[in-house]
């Protein structure tokens, strides 16, 4: 295996050409057979990466603190810093490339802000998500369908459910393993991709899977034979949108936390909540796997739900949230196995892009 990445930042995988994307996915699986083994990945001592959360995160840090154990790497993780409060982000990111050997950096701003770090930086940077893109959660992802499905060309994956944002790192995605790729959703531009969004998916089917099928629908017939399903939660809608009621709700930072950002429009969205209904009656393939990049709001037991079941203004947002948002309780119990594989394989995608960056 070529190593194309050393030295280089990992910040939207539609930068990766597909042999280098399955590099990475190739490194992965020998990482984490190895480490099945009881293999020692412990190359890289007297190396150091230090990570930047704007968001909360759980796996995502996990994976990234776990995984540079493993590798022998000193691991800082900055919570109460003066990065971008008393000193420049500039200057933060000139201190930290004489410090350490890569940066990690998870944004709640566009993909611009960390290709200005990375700019800024003399060492790697990896994108631990931002809006424009989650690459490490899109290997993990792909890793999981490659493990279950084996070859990926000529499947075909559908985003069900809010297409305007997150559905654009599986069009990429899509396009990298030669998969048909079903964005199915309301009839609604709030949550449909922007035109930009589109187009950048478009340009990278044209470039590396002439041959495969972009769908954008509100028909849910089109799900009809999927291989992969997945979904994500409901908040973020298109950007090129505006929407009065969402901008009642505050700024964007706060929506993660607002009842109205999530159920305002729920009547437009609970069709297309993925069920064990949509898989028998839409879907019909008893093999299709069902995938999430979690958290998933399945149920109301966790204090985000119940604050929201208090202030619940209908029944129908009382029984949503108790079944169960973007996904039902059941059909997520039933797609367990495959939802917490995925989750398990951020560590060794995790650990191949930290590898490959450092130069293993």
């Amino acid at each position: 295996m070529l190593n194309n990445f050393v030295g280089k930042d990992i910040i939207n995988i539609g930068d990766m050409t597909p042999d280098q994307f399955q590099y990475l996915l190739d490194l992965s699986k020998m990482l984490k057979a190895e480490k099945m083994t009881g293999v020692d990945h412990a190359r890289f001592h007297n190396k150091n990466v230090v990570a930047h959360f704007e968001w909360e995160s759980t796996r995502t840090r996990c994976a990234f603190e776990t995984s540079c154990h493993d590798l022998g790497l000193g691991f800082t993780y900055l919570s109460n810093s003066h990065f971008g409060n008393k000193e420049t982000v500039k200057d933060s990111i000139r201190v930290f490339s004489e410090m350490y050997d890569a940066i990690v950096l998870r944004a709640q701003r566009e993909e611009a802000y960390v290709r200005e770090v990375a700019d800024i930086a003399t060492i790697p940077v990896i994108n631990a998500c931002c809006e424009g893109d989650h690459p490490t959660q899109m290997l993990a992802d792909a890793l999981t369908m490659q493990e279950l499905l084996g070859n990926l060309k000529g499947r075909k994956l559908a985003f069900v459910g809010n297409c305007a944002t997150t559905a654009m790192w599986y069009g990429r995605l899509c396009a990298l393993l030669g998969m048909d790729f079903y964005a199915v959703g309301p009839d609604d531009e709030r949550y449909q991709l922007c035109d930009s969004f589109k187009e950048n998916i478009e340009d990278l089917f044209d470039k590396w899977a002439p041959n495969n099928e972009i769908v954008l629908t509100s028909d849910k017939e089109k799900l009809k034979g999927m291989d992969v399903v997945t979904t994500e939660c409901w908040i973020y809608q298109n950007p090129d949108v505006h929407d009065e009621d969402l901008a009642a709700t505050g700024d964007w930072t706060s929506l993660e936390y607002s009842y109205d950002a999530w159920l305002r429009h729920s009547d437009i969205m609970e069709p297309y909540r993925v069920t064990s209904d949509l898989m028998e009656d839409y879907v019909k393939n008893p093999d299709c796997l069902v995938m999430h990049m979690l958290p998933a709001y399945h149920n109301a037991d966790m204090k985000l739900m119940q604050k929201f079941l208090a202030e619940a203004k209908n029944e129908r947002d009382r029984r949503i949230l108790t079944e169960g948002i973007c996904i039902s309780d059941e059909c997520f119990e039933k797609h367990a196995s495959e939802i917490f594989r995925e989750a398990g394989n951020r560590q060794p995608t995790i650990k191949a892009c930290l590898a490959a960056v450092l130069g293993i």
